[in-house]
């Protein structure tokens, strides 16, 4: 991985996203609710109809995304 803030990757039904920098960690704990589908101990579970907007406001509040396949 870059310096990327968080990774995600689109599993077709659902997309994983995980913060890797302390700053995408806390934007996270801001705008998720605690009890959400998790993926491992910090990465979340997302329907893609709601991935688009997340990705907007995590890189307006200027984290760098990182796509994996």
């Amino acid at each position: 991985m870059s310096g990327a803030d968080f990774w995600f990757r689109d599993e077709g039904t659902i997309v994983l996203l995980v913060p890797t920098s302390d700053e995408a960690k806390i934007w996270c704990d801001e705008h998720f609710e605690d009890d959400g589908p998790r993926w491992g101990s910090v990465g979340r579970v997302i329907e893609p109809r709601y991935f688009e907007p997340i990705l907007s406001g995590m890189m307006e509040a200027g984290l760098e995304p990182e796509m994996v396949v």
